[in-house]
């Protein structure tokens, strides 16, 4: 596991061990940088990590603070709205499999070269995976990313985690990614692989992800269980 996350969960655990008290400061990060023995790189990593989880958060020139609300966030579900991949979410004490249900390069759509700003004779990948946690069917990815982005993508890495191979593999600087999040009835793949019944509602999330300069890498669907997801947005007032 990368340092940044091992350092995120054990604030994580002095938070549900009621060492770091809600609505009190943190250790500053100098402090962190000490007791870690890391970079303030590193130690910014995990604040960023464990303020997109919905735990704590910063004020300039104050320090971060635990939520008043942490010890009550759920240990065992997700949050989405947040610009990291299923892997880096899930905390160390959550078991995360991925199932790669079909994998194949073809030419894009005419919705797909839009939301990709690409042509129509650029090839692109069709992954579609199921994400299983902690041993039960969480969501149903349906992704599209062209050729170019990773041109030695494989299935043994769609197993593990898609977003670390591309930061560390392919070199892509992370930018922002637009969501849209609906609630939807269940297809047939949702009742097979999911286990939904006709009653029960799916979130229907799709987004696009782009590099740090705004071009688009990534346009995907996917399908969660409407009980093991919940939205974690965070909106800050810019001075």
């Amino acid at each position: 596991m990368v340092k940044y996350k091992v350092i995120a969960d054990e604030i994580r655990k002095r938070i549900n061990q009621g060492k770091y008290i809600p609505e009190t400061r943190l250790p500053n990060q100098n402090e962190l940088v000490d007791e870690f023995n890391v970079s303030r790189v590193t130690i910014k990593k995990a604040i960023d990590l464990l303020t997109s989880a919905g735990l704590v958060y910063s004020i300039q020139g104050s320090g971060t603070y635990v939520k008043k609300n942490a010890l009550n966030l759920s240990s065992s579900s997700i949050k989405i709205g947040q610009n990291v991949g299923l892997t880096t979410a899930a905390s160390e004490n959550l078991k995360l499999e991925s199932k790669v249900l079909s994998f194949s390069v073809r030419f894009p759509t005419e919705e797909e070269t839009e939301r990709l700003l690409i042509s129509s004779e650029t090839p692109l990948y069709e992954i579609h995976r199921l994400r299983i946690l902690d041993g039960k069917p969480y969501s149903i990815e349906y992704t599209m990313i062209p050729v170019y982005v990773a041109p030695k993508l494989s299935s043994e890495v769609l197993a593990k985690s898609l977003y670390n191979y591309l930061r560390k593999e392919a070199g892509i600087v992370f930018g922002d990614n637009r969501q849209t999040i609906k609630a939807a009835r269940p297809t047939d793949l949702d009742k097979k692989f999911l286990n939904c019944t006709e009653m029960d509602p799916i979130l229907h999330v799709e987004k696009i992800m782009f590099t740090e300069n705004g071009s688009p890498f990534e346009f995907s669907v996917v399908h969660h269980r409407y009980d093991m997801v919940e939205m974690s947005f965070i909106n800050s007032q810019g001075k």
